[in-house]
């Protein structure tokens, strides 16, 4: 299959990554898949905030465990959601707190829905306890403009310091066969890592390419 876009060890395929597995030759998986959460979100007038048509395949988890089904016992790190079943591979869970503005929409009781839930699968390195199991990027905000998913029009975009993180937890090609806009693809250039990437939808193949292709990429922290 010919690549959407290839450039310096890093390759972009658009399709369906069920379908597309035999391009998926790397080392370590690192994955924002759909939740299986049937997420969406009409327009909040009342802040910064744009209606969302969904994620594509996010009625359940099949997606996300065909994928796992195929990649392991290699390493893998996913995100997910604490409303859908976590992988039955799941080693240990990692939480990424967000920034103060995050987790109104959907919380009850007065406490913010405000962390994602990271999975860690596979033959991860073992390692000396040294780091706390919560997790922080620096970005200032989600629900702006200027937050990934304001910046590169994905609802659930990823900031790339806490990606280059995670990468650095395994060596080697990094794998995300539910790419979206691209971030793990150009945290992976950071590290100055291989990558590939799959992402069903053309749109945010686009933009993952525009990202790449600048001649000096940005200190991304988005």
């Amino acid at each position: 299959m010919k690549p959407y876009y290839e450039q310096s060890g890093i390759t972009i395929y658009h399709g369906d990554c069920r379908e597309l597995t035999a391009v998926l030759v790397g080392d370590l998986l690192v994955t924002d898949p759909p939740y299986g959460i049937k997420w969406d979100r009409g327009l909040n007038s009342a802040r910064w905030s744009r209606s969302q048509p969904g994620i594509v395949g996010d009625d359940d988890v099949s997606a996300r465990d065909a994928i796992l089904d195929f990649w392991l016992p290699k390493p893998a790190i996913v995100f997910g959601s604490d409303l859908a079943p976590k992988p039955e591979s799941t080693r240990q869970t990692l939480y990424w707190q967000k920034p103060n503005d995050a987790g109104v929409y959907g919380a009850y009781l007065g406490f913010r829905r405000d962390v994602e839930l990271i999975f860690l699968c596979g033959s991860l390195p073992k390692r000396v306890p040294e780091w706390s199991s919560v997790l922080r990027s620096a970005i200032p905000s989600i629900g702006n403009p200027t937050s990934p998913a304001g910046k590169f029009q994905h609802p659930h975009a990823k900031p790339v310091d806490l990606l280059r993180k995670l990468i650095g937890l395994a060596p080697g090609v990094v794998v995300d066969p539910f790419m979206g806009t691209g971030s793990a693809l150009v945290a992976a250039r950071w590290e100055n890592r291989a990558a590939i990437g799959i992402e069903i939808e053309e749109r945010h193949c686009e933009i993952a390419a525009k990202r790449l292709s600048q001649e000096v990429l940005p200190l991304e922290v988005a």
